[in-house]
């Protein structure tokens, strides 16, 4: 074999070697491949119906909603419903516009209280006093206020709230404290036999899309509750009370966080006497919390609660113990001279802003109050008026009075007051003529109730001696007081100072 043939047989046989190569990369390439896809392989794919929601016949659980049927209301003109917003209350009025809008359905004005004037002017003239959430406490003189207040029968309602609460910090550690409004707010109703638990109440078993909205099915009588079947609380405090009642009461689902157990637990209030109601929820006046279940029905029942009572003004409510226009009535010897003038002038402004009209009248007009001016010494008109009081004058220099004894009638004043289905009578009395104009301005001007003892409807009152002479004075009683014209009737929803209500 020549040498050029065996170089051609060895070009052909390197072919060959490469091309076997070439196939034993190939077979280790695509081999694998082809083991894990028979291995894998579970037959030609074909595709299944998927199954979807039948979404007609799909429902959302929803809140029961009821709308009442609308029930004819008993407007109360005059009276006046004042909510508190000077202790740093954790709400806005907007929040409970609903439930403002049912009181001045109701004949109400509706004022907000942010301080000024002061919470004792306010209960001067009040049918209810409204607490929603403060985050500030009551002073000791304004739980005086608010305990006398409901004593004459004023309404107190108050809402606590345990979603409202301040944040402090702890100043060593820096970790943040929150402060329940219940702290604030158990000062005010503990004097009336009511507290509000540092808890919310919730309930596994059945509520009304998150365990602390908890339903309410269980009442007691009451016009609070009347033609309730279902409310729900969208997170509320318990609460108890000594010798009230409580009106809205949990099942036995229904819990306390502070105890994990429960059983007719109170959600809502009322006092012994009647005029305290709370609640430890107020998201149920808020919309659309106040159209689920019977809630709607409830805010109708706290506002006709709110104007249904029967508050008794005092001498201490002055000026606003006058419903009508004010005749003035001297009596005895007592003349309207200079030295009286600008006294009564005070009195008539004083009067006047409370949109009460003054009038002077020989003899006491028909369909008017009385102000009575007199002297400590008895006289036949004046006889007929101090028959109530029960009051000992026949010592010249001393007089009795139930409750108080006897008393040195000098520097002295005595403040009367009498409120009858006809007329209130108000009578001003001196021992010294000269000091019945002190008095009349020092009254006028708020001054005078500070120097006086009060018991009811009666006041002893330290009153300066001035020099002039009323009594039997020659000056001309027919004193010209200038018209006063009606006062503008305020709006249902103000801060103004308004006519007094009962």
């Amino acid at each position: 074999m020549s040498l050029r043939s065996r170089w051609k047989n060895k070009e052909t046989g390197m072919e060959t070697i490469k091309r076997f190569r070439y196939w034993i990369a190939l077979i280790l390439l695509v081999l694998p491949i082809l083991l894990r896809g028979v291995w894998y392989y579970r037959g030609l794919p074909s595709q299944s119906k998927v199954l979807e929601p039948n979404y007609a016949s799909n429902t959302v659980p929803q809140p029961p909603i009821s709308t009442p049927a609308p029930e004819p209301v008993q407007t109360t003109s005059g009276k006046i419903v004042v909510l508190d917003n000077s202790h740093s209350n954790q709400y806005t009025p907007s929040e409970v516009e609903d439930f403002i809008s049912q009181l001045t359905r109701r004949g109400a004005q509706v004022e907000i209280d942010s301080g000024d004037p002061s919470l004792e002017t306010r209960l001067k003239y009040a049918s209810a006093y409204i607490l929603f959430s403060p985050s500030t406490l009551f002073g000791t003189d304004e739980i005086n206020q608010l305990k006398a207040f409901v004593g004459r029968g004023g309404r107190l309602i108050v809402f606590a709230d345990p979603t409202r609460f301040t944040t402090t910090f702890d100043s060593s550690t820096g970790a943040s404290v929150p402060q329940p409004d219940v702290d604030d707010i158990n000062p005010v109703v503990m004097p009336f036999g009511i507290m509000v638990n540092k808890d919310y109440l919730y309930d596994l078993d059945k509520n009304e899309g998150n365990f602390r909205n908890v339903y309410f099915s269980q009442f007691n009588k009451n016009s609070v509750t009347s033609g309730l079947s279902q409310v729900v609380f969208y997170g509320t405090h318990s609460l108890t009370t000594q010798g009230g009642t409580p009106l809205i009461l949990g099942d036995a689902h229904t819990l306390s966080s502070n105890t994990d157990s429960g059983n007719n637990l109170a959600s809502a209030v009322l006092s012994a006497d009647g005029n305290v109601l709370a609640f430890g929820d107020f998201s149920f006046l808020i919309p659309p919390y106040n159209t689920v279940a019977d809630n709607s029905l409830l805010v109708n029942r706290i506002a006709d609660f709110a104007l249904s009572g029967s508050r008794t003004p005092t001498v201490a409510d002055f000026p606003y113990v006058f419903d009508r226009p004010v005749s003035v009535v001297p009596t005895g010897k007592l003349q309207l001279g200079s030295d009286l003038l600008n006294p009564i002038a005070s009195m008539q402004k004083a009067l006047q802003a409370t949109g009460i009209n003054m009038e002077m009248n020989p003899k006491p007009a028909a369909n008017t109050d009385l102000l009575v001016l007199g002297s400590l010494t008895p006289s036949d008109d004046l006889t007929p008026y101090l028959e109530p009081f029960n009051l000992g004058m026949d010592d010249p220099s001393t007089i009795t009075l139930p409750d108080f004894g006897t008393i040195n009638r000098t520097g002295v004043g005595l403040l009367l007051y009498q409120r009858t289905p006809s007329r209130n009578i108000l009578i001003l009395l001196t021992d010294s003529s000269s000091d019945l104009p002190t008095m009349i301005s020092s009254l006028a001007e708020g001054n005078l109730l500070s120097s006086c003892v009060l018991e009811g409807d009666v006041g002893v009152c330290s009153v300066s001696s001035g020099e002039s002479s009323s009594f039997g004075s020659s000056s001309s009683s027919n004193f010209p007081f200038p018209e006063l014209s009606s006062p503008t009737p305020n709006s249902s929803f103000s801060t103004a100072t308004p006519t007094p209500g009962g």
